[in-house]
This record gives C-alpha cells, structure tokens and sequence, in this order.
C-alpha cells in the first residue's frame, strides 16, 4: 500500500526497549556511524536508565529500527543534548534514530515521530534533534523538514571535526 508516496506498513509494532534488545541496537548503531556516535554496550545500558522513550519498531516482528529520547536536566554529558538543555526548557531530545538501511526511505521514521508525539504531547512542546551538516547529512535533514522540524540554530562539534544543526519541532502546531 502507498500513503504519501510511502509504504503504508499494517504489520508494524513500537515497543518498550529492553536489556535484550541492546545487541540489535548496538548492531544498528555501529552500522550507522556516518550519521550518528560511536556507542557501546556500556552507553546503551545507560541510555535504558536515562532516556524516557527508548523504542524498537518492529515489522512482522522484525526489529528494524529504535529511536531514544531524553527529557530536560538529565545526567548526559552530550554536547548536543547540552546545548538544547541550555535553551529549552520543555522538550524531549531525540539522542537518535536509526532505521535498519534495508528499511529506509519508507516513510517508517514517520511512525516513531508520530508515536512520540502522541505520547508525549501533553508533557513537552517540542522535539529536538541535531542533523549533522559537516558531513553533510542530506537524507536526515530532508527527513526532519518534511515532518516539520525547523532549524535554531548551529555548532562545531568535536573539536571541529563535526558541524550539527539543532532541528525544534513543535509539537502542539
């Protein structure tokens, strides 16, 4: 089925992350380091405690991608995450979301999207993100302004070697 010039997915599911998925998560982040951070175990055990949405999109029961989400004032030594606790106050931060390359360009980032605005639309304005820009990171920039993201602003990042634009969504327009 088509929606939007999407597929619609009918057998699709988002559910809690748990310690047991972390490999899959892992696996999918280091696969994906030309737009996100080097992780670990360690960092993903730690993402479990921390974040308030930590999620795994499954299609016919096929983890295929996970988004984690951070709200205010947590103990997160990100340089991105600090810079939008410095500057909003009502938010939750996408730290990442990763769907599996196989998976791409099928509208699926719009599902997590649309399920952490639903869950989180009476306790925060918006959702922050950052979208490299120094590598150039075309798919997720597109990505984040067709769902309606716009940008607040820019950084260099470790040491130079990076440059991220903050993307704001707000949710309640």
């Amino acid at each position: 089925m088509l929606f939007s010039g999407k597929i619609l997915f009918v057998n699709y599911n988002i559910i809690n992350a748990t310690k047991s998925d972390l490999d899959f998560v892992l696996s999918l982040n280091q696969e994906s380091l030309s737009a996100v951070s080097h992780s670990d175990l360690v960092k993903m055990n730690y993402f479990l405690k921390i974040s308030s949405y930590f999620k795994i999109l499954y299609l016919e029961d096929v983890p295929v991608g996970f988004l984690i989400g951070i709200m205010p004032d947590k103990d997160y030594e990100s340089e991105n995450y600090k810079w939008i606790n410095q500057r909003y106050h009502s938010f939750i931060y996408v730290d990442r979301i990763i769907i599996d390359a196989k998976h791409r360009n099928k509208g699926l980032g719009f599902y997590f999207y649309n399920n952490l605005k639903k869950a989180f639309r009476r306790k925060v304005e918006n959702i922050a993100c950052e979208v490299n820009i120094k590598p150039f990171n075309k798919h997720s920039i597109d990505f984040h302004k067709r769902y309606g993201f716009k940008d607040v602003g820019e950084q260099d990042i470790e040491n130079g070697k990076k440059r991220v634009s903050y993307m704001i969504y707000k949710i309640n327009s």
